[in-house]
């Protein structure tokens, strides 16, 4: 028989911040999430500087932070992506949270407190990218805007090249993920938005809906930017 050995402090912090989380929760909020399809296993419709702040009362510590994700709670997930550490979380641990991941919200909360701060977030990008799953790409994809001043030219074309290959699909989550990276990637510069122009200009004309989508995002962000 295994047996797990319990850590008094980090139990007492998790019975802390579950009692936080039930002395903030806004039961509106919940079901208004629950019927925009948005389903965790338990919501308390926490907001999100309310959980930030919850999270600034307590150091970093990997423990701690996997404690909370396990519980498999949208509050706890949150903040243990703020209270992961980044100096002792590897490209493994990373893979194995973005496996679990379900939820656009968590995805965005990963990717922008804890994916982006890493130092092989380049790596980590380029090997979700090319996952077979479709949680894993929208990761990918929404990672590489958050770090495209980390990316060399090379794996700037190489995402480019991946999420065109993606472009027509029907999960509304990964194309609009396309769109945020492709759209962000135009702020690369002049050579680079001129690059991913030429490449949407050339979707089919009876396009699909993800790809009209995308050209459409793409070609009002290069508006906006006024580089070409």
């Amino acid at each position: 028989m295994k047996y797990t050995l319990i850590n008094p402090k980090i139990e007492a912090q998790i019975t802390e911040i579950q009692s936080k989380i039930r002395l903030s929760m806004n039961g509106i909020v919940s079901d208004q999430m629950t019927r925009n399809g948005i389903l965790y296993k338990k919501n308390y419709g926490v907001s999100i500087p309310r959980i930030k702040e919850i999270a600034s009362m307590y150091p970093q510590n990997h423990e701690l932070a996997q404690r909370l994700w396990n519980l498999q709670i949208r509050e706890t997930m949150i903040l243990a992506t703020l209270l992961e550490q980044v100096d002792t979380f590897n490209i493994d641990m990373a893979k194995q949270m973005a496996v679990s991941f379900n939820q656009i919200e968590i995805i965005e909360q990963a990717c922008m407190n804890l994916f982006c701060k890493l130092p092989f977030a380049n790596k980590l990008c380029s090997e979700l990218i090319h996952s077979e799953t479709t949680w894993m790409q929208i990761t990918g994809y929404i990672l590489a805007a958050r770090i495209i001043g980390k990316l060399e030219i090379s794996e700037i074309n190489e995402i480019i090249l991946q999420a065109l290959l993606v472009s027509n699909t029907e999960n509304l989550h990964l194309y609009k993920a396309v769109a945020l990276c492709l759209s962000r990637f135009c702020r690369k510069g002049k050579e680079t938005a001129a690059y991913i122009l030429k490449e949407i200009t050339a979707f089919p004309q009876t396009t699909s809906i993800s790809q009209q989508y995308i050209s459409t995002e793409v070609k009002q962000e290069i508006l906006f930017l006024d580089i070409l």
